[in-house]
């Protein structure tokens, strides 16, 4: 692989690509608002919705090991220094951002969205629906949508956690805020499973509605099975 430069540079379209096919290890990270990754990210990347705390994010990820081009519509120098400060590498940033990227008609990727009503109707109707809680262990014990699996935002590097699903299933995904659940998808799309939702507005959508959804306390039936 070439050399990391010293600072980021601005790369063309070309120089990206020359970057991600010279080294698999290279990730992009892809730093804009929720709904852009509706109208397309580049395929592979890792999606980061502007609106998180895109500090924890980049700590929870846990991928400081590999080198990183930037994609971002704005703020490049604060989003460089950030990562910087998170202790990634950067090559570079892509120059131009998404519109440079897609006015050569490059691969992109879809984020799909799907609205708590919409979600409901689903989980009635669809037997190949699998959910997928991403906040902490913690936090699903404390209270979580009924038939979820917990598989921690932290987690979702390792394949072995994805080895269960199959092409058939729809997978839905929601995390501890309508943004975490946009990255959790990026990052299951890198392993090949690419059937997926999340679910807008995530946890805390899901319990604005507590008469609509099913929500299950793990730890309140276990005190209550004690006192018995």
């Amino acid at each position: 692989m070439k050399k990391i430069p010293e600072n980021p540079v601005a790369l063309t379209v070309a120089e990206a690509k020359q970057w991600l096919i010279q080294n698999e290890s290279v990730c992009v990270f892809d730093i804009r608002p929720a709904q852009s990754f509706e109208t397309g990210f580049i395929t592979g990347a890792t999606t980061i919705c502007s609106e998180d705390k895109i500090a924890d994010c980049l700590t929870a990820l846990q991928l400081q090991n590999k080198p990183v081009i930037l994609v971002t519509d704005a703020a490049v120098e604060e989003r460089l220094q950030l990562l910087h400060e998170q202790g990634y590498q950067v090559i570079g940033y892509l120059n131009g951002g998404m519109n440079a990227w897609n006015t050569l008609n490059e691969p992109i990727d879809l984020m799909i969205a799907v609205e708590p009503d919409e979600l409901v109707m689903d989980i009635k109707f669809d037997e190949q629906l699998i959910l997928i809680d991403v906040r902490s262990e913690k936090a699903f014990e404390a209270e979580h949508l009924a038939h979820s699996a917990n598989i921690p935002f932290a987690e979702l590097n390792d394949p072995a956690g994805m080895a269960n699903f199959e092409d058939f299933q729809n997978i839905y995904v929601y995390g501890e805020n309508g943004y975490r659940g946009i990255t959790a998808c990026s990052l299951i799309k890198k392993e090949g499973i690419h059937n997926l939702r999340h679910l807008q507005g995530g946890w805390p959508e899901i319990k604005a509605m507590p008469n609509v959804f099913e929500l299950i306390k793990p730890s309140a039936k276990t005190d209550d099975t004690s006192k018995n």
